[in-house]
């Protein structure tokens, strides 16, 4: 399954071209240019990304603690991911450029109280989405009003020997 995934990851990141791609902010279209390196996303199944921005903040997860992310499942149905203490799993529904996530479970282990306001911050973030856009290798998840709700980067892909 990891050659799979690693395989799928190359030949997404081997196939990109020059491509704009319209990005949609409070009412206004601008393109941002996405380079060769970074694919214009269609859809976000298959992909898997860790969180960079919440909310408007940077994140910092306490030493030890894994960054909150997100898995979108290649089927284009399901989400698993990490809330920064628990592990979470659940629906999304993506239609173009819109976006939600239905009931997620979570595990329920404690961690430190500044990982454990993380993981509220982002399980909140995440039942509020409505929408995504790509900014060059970046994807942007869009609240109601259309504000940034969270800032993904693409998870690191990691080979086992």
């Amino acid at each position: 399954m990891k050659t799979l995934h690693v395989f799928l990851c190359a030949l997404v990141l081997s196939s990109g071209a020059c491509a704009s791609r319209p990005i949609h902010s409070a009412g206004a279209q601008v393109s941002a240019p996405v380079s060769a390196k970074t694919p214009v996303l269609k859809s976000l199944a298959g992909t898997s990304w860790t969180v960079v921005e919440l909310a408007g903040a940077v994140v910092n997860s306490t030493e030890g603690w894994p960054a909150p992310s997100v898995e979108f499942d290649v089927n284009g149905q399901g989400a698993t991911g990490h809330g920064g203490v628990n592990r979470f799993g659940g629906r999304y529904s993506e239609s173009g450029a819109a976006l939600s996530f239905g009931p997620l479970a979570m595990t329920r282990r404690i961690g430190p109280a500044a990982q454990m306001q993380l993981e509220t911050t982002y399980t909140q973030v995440l039942s509020r989405v409505v929408g995504w856009r790509q900014q060059g290798a970046q994807v942007i998840l869009n609240g109601p009003s259309g504000e940034r709700a969270a800032v993904l980067e693409r998870a690191q892909v990691t080979v086992s020997k």
